[in-house]
């Protein structure tokens, strides 16, 4: 049997010499039987952000979440200590829109991530290994917490030049991110090519579909598909999953921005599967992918990686410039990869060279106007003649 409703809370309260602030309470509810069915789903409080509850075996736990913010973005995970589970989404008429079974290679929770509707509802099931219909057909019996986070996408400020360029912060202070993303150390297999620190970007755990990858960093709807089908022989294909970063600074016309960046995979080498890394800046490109020649094995937890290779972009014309730099996986989700990244920096044109080239262009520019006259005196003694 399974415990009856309860509503457990707690206010935290801070104060400080000039005012008071109430930090929001956070609501857990325990899951309410009969919930095992879309039709019989418990229905949960707008405040709620975690449940608690007892999954047996040939069971299935339905839950409604209403009164979200539409088109802010999500992530929800069962953790467990005594089960296996698995995680579904549903939509408002109970069709299955995504089922997490925790079996990507690293991850440690079943979770999903994405886009809440116009209707402003997420409906999720949980249940046990290898249940992907959602219909009690798993043997897993034990308690789980169901946690759900809804935040909107960060808004960017303008930085005068690339900020904690190294990661030397030990975190990703000047920078904004989306999905799983992390500060490493030279204990992760592969050495810094700068300082300490090192990011790193993953395929795996809580990360964002393309789409929601292309709203964060100001591209076009798409483009990361389009990329992905430049990349392989196949007619069609999906970057399904993926992280990024992103920094949005001025830059001045003739500097040149450059950062070291290693791409990693455990996928095979087939072009069905070919996750790859990008940049964007001006226009998207591709850093590496599952089929570069480059890749060797690596000496991190993953298969293979390219090793440290630098990209340089020209800045053109002197203005605000954004930086995005991620990594996707290609057509499915099941197998990791990964991107380090480090030592981003902007090299200026110093103003002195700047001015003294200016000045010989100018004086260029003079000789040869003057030559040109010359000459066209000469054409015009000689016709006299």
């Amino acid at each position: 049997m399974k415990a009856l409703s309860a509503l457990a809370f707690s206010t935290a309260w801070s104060i400080s010499l000039s005012s008071i602030a109430t930090i929001q309470p956070v609501f857990a509810a325990l899951d309410n039987e009969p919930n095992n069915s879309f039709n019989t789903r418990q229905f949960l409080p707008s405040s709620t952000t975690t449940v608690n509850g007892q999954l047996e075996s040939g069971d299935v736990d339905f839950f409604g979440f209403s009164n979200l913010d539409t088109g802010s973005l999500f992530t929800a995970d069962i953790n467990s200590k005594t089960i296996d589970p698995l995680l579904g989404l549903l939509d408002d008429s109970g069709n299955i829109q995504a089922i997490n079974d925790n079996e990507s290679d690293n991850s440690v929770l079943s979770l999903l991530t994405g886009k809440v509707p116009a209707s402003g509802s997420l409906n999720f099931a949980v249940s046990g290994l290898r249940d992907i219909n959602l219909i009690g057909d798993h043997l897993e019996s034990g308690s789980y917490r169901l946690s759900l986070n809804t935040f909107n996408l960060p808004k960017l400020s303008t930085n005068p030049t690339i900020l904690n360029s190294g990661f030397e912060t030990g975190n990703f202070s000047g920078w904004t991110t989306l999905g799983e993303t992390s500060i490493e150390t030279k204990t992760f297999g592969s050495n810094p090519t700068e300082g300490n620190y090192q990011a790193f970007l993953s395929t795996g755990n809580k990360t964002f579909s393309g789409s929601i990858i292309e709203e964060f960093l100001g591209l076009e709807a798409g483009s990361l598909d389009n990329l992905g089908k430049s990349l392989e022989p196949l007619p069609d294909g999906q970057a399904t999953q993926g992280s990024a970063i992103q920094q949005i600074f001025t830059g001045k016309a003739g500097d040149v921005l450059t950062f070291d960046w290693n791409f990693l995979s455990n996928e095979e080498l087939f072009p069905s599967v070919n996750d790859f890394a990008f940049v964007s800046i001006d226009s998207l490109s591709k850093l590496a992918d599952v089929l570069s020649p480059t890749v060797i094995s690596s000496t991190t937890d993953f298969f293979k990686e390219t090793g440290f290779n630098t990209f340089s972009f020209k800045i053109p014309t002197t203005g605000i410039y954004s930086l995005g730099i991620g990594v996707t996986d290609w057509r499915d989700s099941g197998t990791d990869s990964g991107l380090l990244i480090d030592n981003v920096k902007i090299v200026s044109v110093p103003e002195s060279n700047y001015g003294l080239s200016l000045l010989g262009f100018g004086v260029l520019g003079l000789i040869l106007r003057l030559k040109s006259k010359q000459q066209n005196k000469v054409k015009s003694i000689s016709v006299r003649r």
